[in-house]
Parts: structure tokens; C-alpha cells; sequence
């Protein structure tokens, strides 16, 4: 029997930037098939992704969709055609309902008339939608109120009632917890199931067996190689993408903690914070993990004073302190790296240097004028040590790939030079060489005397990165362990307990 052709094929496909080069590339897509992509932040993945979806036109080269060539002039014409993108910073519209992101474009309305939208009927498909996902969000929310990983199920289960025959997921599993990965991956398989072919962009090595048929690396914009995933070896792929197989993971290197620096005394936001009590010492990392919805990202901006909990008291070297807003926070020596760049971090269309230096200004004023030149000196120090790419100063951050843009973040506040760091999720999105360089950040900052509370949804990060951790369920702390002592069984144990 004659083997069917593929979904979707490039050939010799090429894309020239400034900056960066897609060249030759060759890739194909099976119908029920995912097919995993990796590579190094900057590698030329979701720029490959984006000119499949319509983004910007190749510059050479042939792209073959159900056996027929085509060059999608936008977006609107590739998802016109079964092509959908949910790109890493979900796009999705925050003033509308969950229900409305999910039914985007095919909205049910009254006697096929396209301006008599049927609310009531979108809600109830949504929540059978859910029911059948097994997704417990109220479809009649606002989105812009869901947390980043809520938001990701939202864009999933977006892809699943749509009529795509391609979809691609860049990163969906960046913030999300292992229940939420499972929901998440039973998507995943539907669409399979129904013919759908998936592009998959992930750094999670786990995920590569778990989900993908096939697995290419791209490194510097090329195809290094296609390997079936039943059979890969993890090491040939870090080596693929990087060059190198990457000794120590997690270089964490534990030293005994000093005074308490930080006191959280039954912080209450209701329905979600319901009494949370830790403390945090000088140069400690201290790991808060949690499932979606377990208050882990409303903790750290209670803390930062973003929101203002109902009750609790907060204190810092043994004072009691107010913190109403994020400037009485940095008053205070405490910064925040966001869950979610794209919304509360990121100046998209300012370059390098702003971006790296908003938080730290007034140490480049004199007599009211900024002294750029030490400002770009600075900015390049950041850019050497954290390996940011390209690392022009004066690159506008929209042009950058996402997980460069979170190491812009982490450099931003790095160079505030805090006494106490909230990192709510600050690897996500970030390749497998490029975390490390985070984590020896981290392990330079705490040595310097610094505290970290390390929020991750992964696991195995705040297993190798953490002093202590603590375990956020249902709006409290439920478990206090030695990093020594955890497991990842135990740590999803108590992560889970409904009691």
C-alpha cells in the first residue's frame, strides 16, 4: 500500500533577518502525528512556526500543505485553511469570557444570523466541552482573570473544538502543573485521534516520549537532525541543540541559611488565599510549588503589592511593614519576575537597554539626566552573563524569541540589586542550557547574601534548586520539607490532598 503524503512539507525553505537566518530547511507533518521541535532560545523555532502560520512569506524554498504548494499571506488566510498557531504568550482577547476565547470565530448564534450571539448556548457547549476535557474553569469568567497556565488550557481546548487540520503549541506546559500537563496531553491525543497533525515546541525533555512521534532539533536555524521519540537518547539531542551534554542540571550548590529575613503571617484573600504562613531566610532559596489554582502567583503578588490581601501581616528584618503597592515593595528590597512576561514585564517595542534598566534608573541619573553611556556599559555586562541573543542594546524586544526576553527580565532585576527575590516561574520558556545560566544567577545572588522564593510548576526545578520547599494547596501551606527529604511523589502527595 502506497504511504499517504504528508500534512505538510518544507523544502529547502529559507527566511534572512538581520539578525538571524532560517536555512534549508527541510521538515515535514503526518496526518495524527506530533511532531516535536527543540533547540536552544534563539534557535529559530517559533519563527519556523510562525512562517508555516502565515506570519511573514519565506524567502526561498517550497511549502507543500496536502500536497499543494502555498505561501499564506497572513494568518487569517493559513487558519482559513486549518492552520492554527497558539503561540507561546497566549493570544486571547482578557476583557472577554472564557467561553467567547474558546468558541473564537465560530460562535453560536440565534438562526444562523452572525450578530445575534448565542450567550447562553456558548456557555453550555463550553462547559460540556470542559466536562469532557476534564478543564474545571467556570466558562462564564473573564479570561483576563485566569492565570497563565489556566489560560493555556483555555487556547488547548480553543485548537480542540476547532476545524484545524495542523495545529501548533509552542510551550504549553511552561507553568503548568503535572495534573494540568495530563489534561493537557489527553488533548493532545484527541487531536491525534481525529487526524490532526501537531507541531509541538517544548524544552521538557520528559515530554518528548511521552507525547511526540517524532522529535527534530533546530540549532542556528537549521535542522540538525529527526529522530523517531520511541527511540531517542537525551543525550545526542542536548548535544544537537547545544553542542554539549549538560553535566549539572540543577547546580545548586546548598549552604547553611542566616537570620530570617521575611515573615508571611496568615495572608487571607478570599476564595483563593486562606491563611498562608512561611518565613524566609538570608541566602535561602525557598521552593513554593502548588497546582493550578492553588494561589501560587497571588501569594507572590500579595507580597510584591500588586493586589492587597483582605488580612495578614508581613515582616521584613523583624519590622512590620504595609505594602500597598509595588514601589513600597522595591522600597522595601523586594523585587518580582513575573509569571507572565508578555503582560507584566516586557516593553515590546522598547529596546535592550530600556528594558534592562527600568527598574534600576536613578543610579544612572546625575543632575536629572541619565548617563546613557553607563547605562549601555551596564546593559552589556547583563547581556555577557546571562548570554542574551543577540544582545544588541539597541534591539527592539518584539524582535526577540521568548525565552531571551525572560532572561531580559531576569537581568532587569538582577540589576537591582534586592535583598529579597520573588521568582514566580522564571525558566519558563527557557531552553535547557539557558536555565542553567538562571540557576548559577540565582546561586551568585544568594551567595551575595541575597533571599529567593523560588515559585515553580516543575517539580524537578524546585527539587534541584531549592533550600527548603514548601507545598501551596487549596489557599494554604500544607507540607514544609528539607529539599534532601522531598520526593516528587510525596511533594504531588500532599500538592493533591483534597483534605
Amino acid at each position: 500500500m502506497k504511504p499517504s503524503r504528508p500534512l505538510l512539507e518544507l523544502k529547502n525553505v529559507r527566511k534572512h533577518f538581520v539578525d538571524f537566518h532560517l536555512e534549508e530547511v527541510d521538515i515535514e507533518l503526518n496526518k495524527g502525528e506530533v511532531h516535536v521541535l527543540i533547540g536552544e532560545n534563539g534557535s529559530g523555532k517559533s519563527t519556523l512556526m510562525k512562517l508555516i502560520s502565515g506570519w511573514f512569506p519565506p524567502d526561498g524554498g517550497a511549502i507543500l500543505y496536502k500536497g499543494e504548494p502555498v505561501q499564506f499571506r497572513s494568518i487569517h488566510e493559513a487558519q482559513k485553511n486549518g492552520i492554527i498557531y497558539l503561540h507561546q504568550d497566549v493570544q486571547s482577547f482578557n476583557n472577554l469570557s472564557v467561553a467567547e476565547n474558546v468558541f473564537f470565530g465560530r460562535v453560536p448564534t440565534f438562526w444562523g444570523i452572525s450578530f445575534f450571539v448565542d450567550l447562553q448556548r456558548m456557555l453550555a457547549e463550553c462547559q460540556q466541552v470542559f466536562a469532557e476535557l476534564k478543564i474545571s474553569i467556570d466558562p462564564a469568567a473573564q479570561l483576563g482573570h485566569l492565570g497563565y497556565a489556566e489560560r493555556q488550557l483555555v487556547a488547548a481546548a480553543r485548537g480542540y473544538v476547532s476545524d484545524a487540520e495542523l495545529v501548533i503549541f509552542d510551550e504549553p506546559t511552561s507553568a503548568m502543573s503535572e495534573p494540568d500537563r495530563n489534561i493537557l496531553f489527553d488533548i493532545l491525543n484527541r487531536l491525534k485521534e481525529n487526524g490532526t497533525g501537531i507541531f509541538y515546541i517544548s524544552h521538557r525533555m520528559d515530554e518528548i516520549r511521552r507525547i511526540g512521534n517524532r522529535v527534530s532539533v533546530i540549532h542556528k536555524g537549521r535542522i540538525r537532525g529527526t529522530e523517531r521519540c520511541d527511540s531517542v537518547d537525551k543525550g545526542s539531542l542536548l548535544k544537537m541543540m547545544s553542542g554539549d551534554v549538560l553535566k549539572n542540571r540543577y547546580p545548586r550548590i546548598g549552604a547553611e541559611a542566616g537570620p530570617v529575613v521575611m515573615k508571611v503571617k496568615n495572608i487571607v484573600l478570599k476564595p483563593i488565599l486562606k491563611g498562608v504562613d512561611f518565613h524566609l531566610r538570608r541566602g535561602e532559596i525557598l521552593g513554593i510549588t502548588g497546582l493550578m489554582g492553588s494561589g501560587r502567583t497571588l501569594l507572590a503578588n500579595c507580597l510584591f503589592g500588586i493586589v492587597r490581601p483582605e488580612y495578614g501581616q508581613v515582616e521584613i528584618n523583624g519590622e512590620k511593614v504595609s505594602i500597598r503597592h509595588p514601589i513600597e515593595a522595591m522600597s522595601r528590597g523586594i523585587s518580582l519576575i513575573p509569571e507572565d512576561r508578555a503582560v507584566n514585564g516586557m516593553f515590546f517595542r522598547h529596546n535592550l537597554i530600556q528594558n534592562i534598566t527600568t527598574a534600576t534608573l536613578p543610579r544612572f541619573r546625575s543632575k536629572g539626566i541619565l548617563n546613557e553611556s553607563y547605562m549601555r556599559e551596564l546593559t552589556q555586562d547583563y547581556v555577557r552573563e546571562m548570554s542574551i541573543k543577540p544582545g544588541n542594546t539597541g534591539d527592539i524586544m518584539e524582535t526577540y524569541s521568548g525565552g531571551n526576553q525572560q532572561k531580559v527580565m531576569v537581568s532587569r532585576w538582577l540589576m537591582n540589586h534586592s535583598k529579597i527575590y520573588i521568582m514566580d516561574e522564571p525558566t519558563r520558556g527557557i531552553d535547557a542550557a539557558s536555565k542553567v545560566d538562571i540557576y548559577n544567577a540565582m546561586n551568585d545572588m544568594v551567595d551575595k547574601g541575597a533571599s529567593i522564593i523560588l515559585i515553580s510548576s516543575e517539580i524537578e526545578e524546585i527539587l534541584g534548586m531549592s533550600d527548603r520547599i514548601l507545598v501551596l494547596a487549596g489557599g494554604r501551606i500544607v507540607a514544609v520539607m528539607n529539599s534532601k527529604d522531598a520526593t516528587k511523589e510525596n511533594i504531588l502527595d500532599y500538592a493533591t490532598d483534597e483534605g
